[in-house]
């Protein structure tokens, strides 16, 4: 099968989440936009890419607006094909979710949901406060042999606004309710110590799914309890894991692979158990640092919970590709009504906003979502063209790089070279077949120019 022909057979299958053709053919043109497009990322550059006029300006921008679609209803119709796809990465025979959050620097003063962010990173190119919004991520593993992608299945404005005044809901409930909707049971969703909760926890074993995160080097355990007469202790005997780490008598060694190496590290599991059991894995890195791993799933051997827990990294990867290589995160949807939000702004309280201006802000957040998703579809359609098709794209990339992958595949930069080389027979008459050429036949370019002179190489 044609690459082409790959890319459109995908876009078919979310053809049931549109409610009108329309929104599905500029879906079509817009992911193709955001896949051949080699200027500054915007819905501008994404109508230069498949050669439409300035005439269809407005059309585009409509479309992250239209009432057509939603983004709960693709990232399920997404999420759907994903797990049947042939290369889901498995531990046991379960699909593996991995999950975290991003702060994306918006400087935007008429930007609803726009909030002061705290970034906690050891990275001193970063600010320790950002304006900006926050975006709850969740993937899919998808890889073959050695090759491992985190292919993204949803982003969601997951802070900044809120309906009441009192709002109780936190980023850890918005962060399992995502996991629980989107991941099916007797999965594994891989988080990092922020979502190792309680209430996380709580609500994964409600819908049958399992954790495995890391928790505090400062996290108390509770022994298991003994069985005698009289009332039942709730808890067992409290004991401060990090005390654990001066005895190493008990830790075992084992080969792991971990960040694509094969390392040996130190490590030893307990058991926890207020009220259901949890496994503890107190490890001891290669470089010496001390970690404490948790695991819902008590059959899981310690070996396999630090394996995986090392494939979270994988969504770090995701989130660098899809603001470097894409610019998935350069939306620009402004409300000229909002009263422009302080330099360091709080939560945006709906219900404090007139009544007809408020289905504004949630249409303004909604095409935010919109382009942000758009370019993760169109991430994941590069990912797993590397995966099916690795061959046809290394016979087919154009140029040359001083350091290619290890393990074979392309990645997806590669990828995306490899499509925009083709951009002049993808765009020409003579493959009528294709559904953007068929779309773009609907849609006459007036004023344009002959497609070799308007088709950059």
């Amino acid at each position: 099968m044609c690459i082409l022909d790959r890319v459109e057979e995908i876009l078919n299958e979310l053809r049931p989440v549109f409610s009108r053709q329309a929104a599905f053919e500029w879906f079509v043109l817009l992911i193709w936009g955001v896949l051949l497009c080699s200027q500054p990322p915007a819905v501008t550059s994404y109508l230069n890419a498949v050669g439409l006029s300035e005439h269809y300006y407005h059309q585009a921008l409509h479309w992250f607006h239209s009432q057509a679609w939603s983004v709960v209803k693709l990232s399920q119709a997404w999420a759907q094909w994903l797990r049947q796809h042939k290369d889901v990465h498995p531990r046991r025979g379960k699909p593996v979710y991995v999950g975290d959050g991003i702060k994306v620097s918006k400087e935007g003063r008429k930007m609803p949901a726009v909030k002061q962010l705290h970034q906690e990173s050891d990275n001193t190119n970063k600010p320790d406060w950002i304006r900006g919004h926050y975006f709850g991520c969740l993937c899919l593993l998808l890889g073959a042999a050695d090759a491992l992608f985190a292919v993204p299945i949803v982003l969601r404005i997951q802070d900044g606004l809120q309906q009441h005044e009192v709002q109780t809901i936190t980023l850890v409930d918005r962060m399992a309710a995502l996991c629980v909707r989107l991941a099916t049971e007797g999965s594994y969703v891989v988080l990092d110590a922020f979502f190792a909760a309680g209430n996380l926890i709580a609500k994964f074993r409600e819908n049958q799914l399992h954790l495995i995160s890391r928790v505090r080097i400062n996290t108390v355990g509770k022994h298991p309890l003994p069985r005698g007469r009289g009332k039942p202790r709730i808890w067992g005997e409290r004991i401060k894991l990090r005390t654990l780490f001066a005895s190493t008598s008990e830790f075992i060694s084992s080969t792991v692979r971990l960040y694509g190496k094969q390392v040996t590290v130190s490590y030893h599991t307990i058991e926890d158990s207020p009220q259901h059991l949890v496994r503890f894995v107190l490890t001891v890195l290669p470089c010496g640092k001390p970690m404490i791993l948790l695991s819902t799933d008590i059959t899981l051997s310690g070996s396999e919970i630090i394996e995986a827990y090392g494939w979270r990294f994988k969504i770090e990867v995701t989130f660098r590709t899809l603001i470097q290589l894409l610019w998935g995160f350069s939306y620009r949807f402004w409300m000229k009504s909002l009263p422009p939000t302080p330099q360091w702004p709080k939560n945006l309280i709906i219900d404090q906003f007139p009544v007809k201006e408020r289905p504004i802000i949630n249409r303004k957040m909604a095409a935010r979502e919109r382009f942000v998703n758009l370019n993760a579809i169109g991430l994941g359609i590069l990912q797993v063209l590397s995966l099916e098709m690795s061959v046809d794209i290394w016979q087919g990339f154009p140029r040359w790089f001083r350091t290619l992958p290890k393990h074979g595949y392309p990645t997806e930069q590669i990828v995306r070279l490899t499509l925009q080389d083709r951009a002049v027979p993808i765009l020409a008459k003579c493959r009528p077949c294709l559904l953007l050429n068929e779309f773009l036949a609907l849609r006459p370019r007036r004023d344009a120019k002959p497609l070799t002179e308007r088709i950059v190489c």
